[in-house]
């Protein structure tokens, strides 16, 4: 009886010392926390030049490449290294997934970035998910500017 008491005190106790207060989640860490998806909003928020800061793969700590995308309210165009090197027409849609930028991309080994991804947009980061629920990339971008 007393190991029984005394395991189930010790159990408590460790159980208590244990438990801390976890830290608040720092939005600088996770600027995608706070994102919409109501189609109009995203549609405002998405004209801009954007430049990729993080590149999420099954390849530890992979690097990224100096990009940006410019876009307006009908065109997307991607810089890489400072050269144009792509221009899509898009069309922002709602699915039962959340939101998808359409675009005409011809697929090549160059264009990932706007080749019909999922989005995740708030006013200064966005998104991009080719399918990483099936070990496909996605993007991060931070906006850089408004384009007018």
């Amino acid at each position: 009886m007393k190991t029984s008491v005394l395991s189930l005190w010790l159990l408590v106790t460790f159980g208590i010392i244990s438990c801390h207060k976890t830290d608040p989640v720092d939005p600088q860490a996770y600027p995608l926390k706070e994102y919409t998806l109501d189609l109009q909003q995203a549609r405002r928020w998405l004209p801009g030049k954007w430049k990729l800061i993080k590149v999420s793969t099954m390849i530890p700590n992979p690097s990224v490449p100096n990009v940006e995308l410019i876009i307006d309210e009908n065109w997307i165009r991607l810089i890489q290294d400072g050269i144009q090197t792509d221009q899509v027409d898009y069309t922002i849609e709602k699915s039962d997934y959340g939101l998808l930028i359409k675009t005409n991309a011809q697929p090549r080994e160059d264009n990932w970035y706007v080749r019909d991804p999922g989005v995740l947009i708030n006013q200064n980061r966005m998104y991009l998910d080719l399918g990483r629920a099936q070990d496909l990339p996605a993007y991060e971008f931070s906006k850089v500017s408004i384009v007018l």
